[in-house]
């Protein structure tokens, strides 16, 4: 049988332009930015006493953007920051090591630790339920399966080359299947606070597969405060609501984050759906801005790959405080329940999905107010 492979459009753009570096006045490009690789306590304190790691990428972008890659949790991001301002929500948990006794119902959440990206799916995600004939825990497999690197390019700056390559493999898999490998490639550029992110799903095995994937963008305080403003239009439902019609009106008022609330305490939370309007090139940008700040943060991704798109909202009193902006492939709550075109997603033995995304930040008042230009009004 012919390998198929269902394609997202690319960006033909540049990630952006550098700015330069002089040469002569460093010799390690570390000292500018770049990517380095090492392990850390799984654990949040200072006197560990020997306690499991795990292993990371830190990746400098030489403009202010730092991450931490979770090479054992998928390849996901876990803390991430602009010049002094977090922007990730991190959980009480810590680094875990990654562990298939979190594959059973809702104790994912024993061992996620938040941050800026986790992936869930390949195969299901969302709430614990049984689909297909099969009973899967919370928010899949993924983020407790560790990747192997496969490329680690840094940049050259001495030799004119700017460029950042961080490559790896996630294989989801047992006997009998299924088997699904995750080709995951983190791209940036020195000097630019950007990072491209490219996934490309493939069934390994010799049987089809449900593949449902969710890029669970998790925002925290300080970026993410009261006023802060949610980027993006269309459609909307709230998910939360149960069998009461929420208003366009209410919709567009959660669209301006609150501080704690008491609603949210312990699982208390809001769900909307959207179905987001794209831009003429078929591209979705959304995120977050916070005035006070001046900062943006954005997620570009192409509608054909992700044609809905989560707003998880938890203001938590006491800290438990972030908002999820999650581009959805495939269904969050199964196709049993949910009647969208999209909804019922295979993967044919062979068969391959690629995903591209990029993560930016925008940085000062004409920045930001040219990211605001993509918002709208959402209709219920």
């Amino acid at each position: 049988m012919a390998k198929r492979k269902t394609r997202s459009k690319r960006s033909t753009k540049p990630i952006g332009a550098s700015p330069n570096f002089d040469t002569d006045k460093f010799e390690n490009v570390l000292q500018v930015g770049g990517i380095r690789t090492g392990t850390i306590d799984s654990v949040p304190t200072a006197a560990s006493g020997g306690a499991q790691t795990c292993r990371v990428a830190h990746v400098d972008t030489g403009a202010g953007l730092r991450f931490t890659v979770a090479l054992d949790r998928g390849g996901d991001i876990v803390e991430a920051s602009y010049k002094q301002h977090n922007l990730a929500y991190l959980t009480p948990n810590g680094y875990k090591t990654p562990s298939h006794a979190y594959n059973f119902a809702a104790d994912w959440l024993t061992g996620w630790p938040g941050g800026l990206l986790t992936s869930c799916g390949p195969n299901y995600a969302g709430p614990p339920r049984e689909e297909d004939g099969n009973s899967f825990g919370l928010h899949g497999h993924h983020s407790n399966t560790p990747a192997g690197v496969t490329m680690l390019i840094n940049p050259d700056p001495h030799r004119g080359k700017e460029e950042m390559v961080l490559s790896l493999s996630i294989k989801d898999s047992r006997m009998f299947g299924p088997v699904i490998e995750v080709r995951r490639t983190f791209q940036c550029r020195l000097g630019v606070p950007e990072v491209i992110l490219y996934d490309e799903v493939i069934n390994r095995g010799n049987t089809r597969v449900a593949h449902n994937w969710i890029y669970h963008v998790n925002l925290g305080y300080p970026l993410l405060d009261g006023g802060s403003k949610f980027i993006y239009k269309g459609k909307a439902v709230e998910l939360t609501a149960g069998d009461k019609k929420v208003s366009g009106a209410q919709l567009n008022r959660y669209k301006k984050a609150t501080g704690p609330i008491e609603a949210h305490r312990g699982p208390g939370e809001r769900v909307v759906m959207i179905d987001p309007t794209p831009e003429k090139d078929g591209s979705c940008h959304v995120g977050l801005i916070n005035n006070k700040l001046k900062l943006g943060f954005e997620l570009c991704y192409q509608k054909e790959a992700f044609p809905r798109l989560i707003n998880w909202q938890h203001y938590g009193p006491g800290g438990s405080y972030v908002t999820g902006i999650e581009p959805l492939s495939g269904s969050l709550l199964g196709k049993d329940a949910d009647d969208h075109p999209a909804a019922e997603q295979w993967l044919e033995p062979g068969e391959a999905k690629r995903y591209q995304t990029s993560i930016r930040i925008h940085d000062g008042s004409a920045a930001v107010t040219s990211f605001n230009k993509f918002d709208g009004k959402v209709t219920g």
